[in-house]
């Protein structure tokens, strides 16, 4: 449930009706679904790495990277929060703007620090507070989405399945613009997977939610869009006269989303900042989160999604072979220079086998995984001293 919460966001909205434009409906439904099949198979083997070791990602990090190369990781992972808390948080905001002409009036700043403010506030709580707040949320959001879709669908599927994209693109690139989309939540799943009773359960719950209800909710949100000629599922929503359902869904995605955010990024800086009290973490990380959203991270939208399927998908394949590789209770290093070595052969895999066309995969993200999950267990086989130990 916390997983479908954060899944049911303004940015799946907008990457459901991208895709389905430049798909078309037969097309999308399949990069959905295979998609979600790579999504579901990493987040599977994290979530029950998490389960199995009762460790955070960012714990499961530093093992992998040592205490030291941990403080570089996370600083990425960090960053890639905190960019998606801004993007989220101004696009909150505009969508709040666009529900009805009185809200417009009002300046755009104040609704995104409005909800940064209240997504702070329920991130101080913690787990028990993100817990409380998707079981409450995700069904409300999930009936608001599929009372959209019968709404712009009841006169008939026609205009949707007769729909010729504009730009073609290929199953390949609709499948990457997919696991792109969520491959970040799938490398942090741990963070809420480790407090599931046993490693399946946690295996089955993150394939269920990445698998089956994320390519539900793009295809939830990209068919109405076809069906209305139109990308923007909140324009859609008040044309068929769901203004409030419209105001509901916004305010809830964006709370559920950017509460989430938060709180991994508390987790990430309780690994840095040891003695800093968890409340003050989540504060901090709201502020900058805020800023970035104000000083208008949400125009430099593309670049990101792109830096991300590059340099965050081989941490999850080094940290997942350490996991399966290393005896739990050894000395942490300081740093772990065959990590580090495999999650830039990794990351420069992904970024340059699409031009030199050495692709695995048709999907970047997994093959940068491979390559980086390949890379380290070669050198912990035949280099195993390519580390360097850490003063106890």
């Amino acid at each position: 449930m916390i997983m479908l919460a954060v899944m049911i966001a303004l940015p799946a909205f907008v990457m459901g009706a991208e895709l389905s434009f430049s798909l078309g409906a037969r097309r999308a439904v399949w990069a959905a679904l295979l998609g979600g099949a790579v999504l579901a198979t990493i987040a599977g083997l994290t979530g029950a790495t998490g389960a199995r070791t009762r460790q955070s990602t960012y714990e499961l990090i530093t093992e992998a990277f040592g205490t030291q190369g941990a403080r570089l990781v996370n600083a990425v992972l960090g960053l890639s929060l905190l960019g998606w808390y801004g993007v989220i948080a101004m696009m909150f905001a505009e969508a709040l703007v666009g529900t009805s002409p009185v809200l417009r009036s009002m300046p755009l700043w104040q609704f995104a620090l409005g909800g940064c403010v209240l997504t702070t506030a329920t991130a101080l709580f913690g787990f028990r507070a993100l817990d409380l707040l998707s079981a409450l949320t995700s069904p409300l959001k999930m009936v608001l989405l599929l009372w959209t879709f019968y709404a712009a669908l009841r006169g008939g599927w026609g205009p949707v399945l007769d729909f010729a994209p504009g730009e073609h693109r290929s199953l390949g690139t609709g499948i990457s613009i997919v696991v792109g989309g969520l491959i970040v939540g799938a490398v942090l799943a741990p963070d809420v997977a480790r407090f599931a009773r046993t490693s399946g359960q946690a295996a089955v719950g993150c394939a269920v939610a990445y698998g089956l209800c994320f390519p539900a909710v793009l295809l939830l949100a990209g068919m109405p869009s076809l069906a209305a000629a139109n990308k923007d599922l909140i324009a859609i929503m008040i044309t068929l006269g769901l203004g409030l359902p419209a105001l509901l869904i916004v305010a809830l995605t964006a709370w559920s989303t950017n509460t989430f955010n938060l709180y991994a990024v508390t987790l990430l800086g309780q690994t840095v900042w040891k003695h800093q009290p968890a409340w003050r973490l989540s504060l901090g990380a709201g502020l900058v989160g805020a800023c970035l959203g104000l000083a208008g991270v949400s125009q430099l939208l593309v670049p990101y999604l792109i830096w991300l399927g590059i340099g965050i998908p081989p941490i999850a394949g080094v940290y997942l072979l350490n996991a399966m590789l290393s005896r739990r209770g050894k000395p942490v290093a300081s740093w772990r220079v065959d990590a580090l070595i495999a999650w830039l052969l990794g990351s420069g895999w992904a970024g340059l086998s699409t031009p030199w066309g050495l692709q695995l995969t048709p999907v970047p993200a997994v093959d940068s995984i491979l390559v980086s999950a390949l890379a380290y267990a070669l050198m912990h086989r035949f280099v195993p001293r390519a580390q360097v130990a850490a003063p106890r």
